[in-house]
């Protein structure tokens, strides 16, 4: 084919297998398929969803595909399903040719070709009135093909599916960092809400008792004033019950948001552990990997148990601090130089403990590693009467 003036010459016997076709199939009017030795072929129209799914840094599975198998044309809204199920952004559209033109440094567009066949809309030329068809089953190095309205509209009726990696793709690859966990607790802000008020509240009822302490000396024992005596055990009282309440409540809301968080990270780190290349499940032991994955719960622990106890705890010397100032300054200063001096000594051992829990962490996936590979390869070990060396790996 020649671009002449923005429009294509050729036979005008060609029929709309010759646009597909230019990759060099041969025209047999019906869709082409095609696959490697061994497999089933593949149609043209999952063809080029594979295509433009890997422009994207997308492997979509040919297995996957929840359409008819005997279908030899797939439709649009069962490849648009089959690429969001594989984590793709993905619609289908019926669309014009004045719409075509709009398409620029979009990516490729798959074009649905009325006898069952599929192209790849790679650009446009707005100047000559061309848009750039590939055919998916064209090698890579082959240039497209310019097309004119003409030409194109002999072979599609508008039918195309848009594809792009999807926007919360980046959120759920994001690398497995404390950055991330603090974005997956924070996504229960409501709940965190309700523990912060619980928390301040018993910071508040902690402060009472030292005051009624105070006042039962002041007043009670000196003046021998037994209605207020009675009166401060009536308050001692209510604050025990609402103490009580309010700490069964927030441990009530800290284990709702701690299921919640192990939901997702089960859901993020399965998803994950799917969209893993088949190298790295031949690179790593099925017991190392399924010994990281039960591992997950430690880190929610950590999420919703000490981290959050420490901003809890945080939050009750940021209220009971003033009151100690207001108290007795000096005693409060020996109290902040004491924390400090903590502080520092845990400072101080933090890269040692990193450097030996790293180590027990390693211990531990080795070991989890061999266990797994002995399980599950024990008709191997049985066979080959391996049993001294894994128990000698073991030990």
């Amino acid at each position: 084919m020649d671009v002449n003036d923005g429009h294509i010459s050729g036979s005008p016997g060609q029929g709309p297998q010759s646009l597909a076709d230019t990759g060099g199939g041969a025209d047999t009017g019906a869709p082409l398929e095609i696959g490697v030795a061994g497999e089933p072929p593949i149609n043209s129209r999952l063809l080029a969803m594979i295509v433009a799914g890997r422009y994207h840094g997308m492997e979509l599975d040919p297995n996957e595909f929840r359409g008819n198998a005997a279908d030899k044309m797939p439709s649009a809204a069962s490849l648009s399903a089959w690429a969001q199920g594989s984590g793709m952004w993905a619609r289908a559209v019926r669309l014009r040719w004045r719409h075509l033109m709009r398409f620029h440094n979009t990516g490729p567009v798959v074009l649905l070709f009325t006898d069952g066949t599929a192209g790849l809309l790679t650009g446009v030329n707005t100047e000559h009135k061309v848009v750039f068809i590939k055919d998916p089953r064209a090698p890579a190095s082959d240039a497209a093909v310019p097309v004119d309205e003409l030409r194109l509209t002999e072979v599609w009726a508008g039918e195309a599916v848009l594809v792009r990696a999807s926007r919360g793709y980046a959120e759920t690859d994001a690398p497995f960092s404390l950055r991330w966990l603090l974005g997956v607790v924070m996504q229960e802000k409501k709940s965190l809400r309700d523990i912060g008020i619980a928390s301040l509240a018993l910071s508040m009822l902690t402060i009472f008792p030292p005051f009624l302490v105070m006042t039962v000396v002041d007043k009670v024992l000196t003046h021998h004033s037994y209605s207020t005596l009675a009166l401060i055990a009536v308050i001692v009282g209510i604050a025990i019950l609402y103490e009580t309440l309010l700490g069964y409540a927030r441990r009530i809301i800290v284990l709702v948001v701690g299921t919640r968080i192990d939901a997702r990270l089960n859901l993020h780190v399965f998803g994950r552990l799917l969209r893993l290349p088949l190298d790295y499940f031949e690179r790593h032991p099925a017991g190392e990997t399924m010994y990281k994955i039960s591992q997950i719960h430690r880190v929610r622990e950590f999420m919703t148990g000490k981290l959050l106890t420490a901003f809890l705890d945080l939050m009750t010397l940021m209220v009971l601090l003033p009151f100690l100032f207001w108290l007795n300054a000096p005693l409060a200063w020996i109290v902040l130089a004491c924390a400090c001096v903590i502080a520092m000594i845990i400072l101080a051992f933090l890269k040692p403990m990193a450097v030996i829990f790293g180590r027990v962490v390693a211990a531990e996936t080795s070991k989890q590693s061999v266990l797994g590979e002995t399980v599950f390869g024990i008709r191997t070990v049985k066979s080959l009467a391996l049993e001294p060396q894994r128990k000698a790996l073991w030990d």
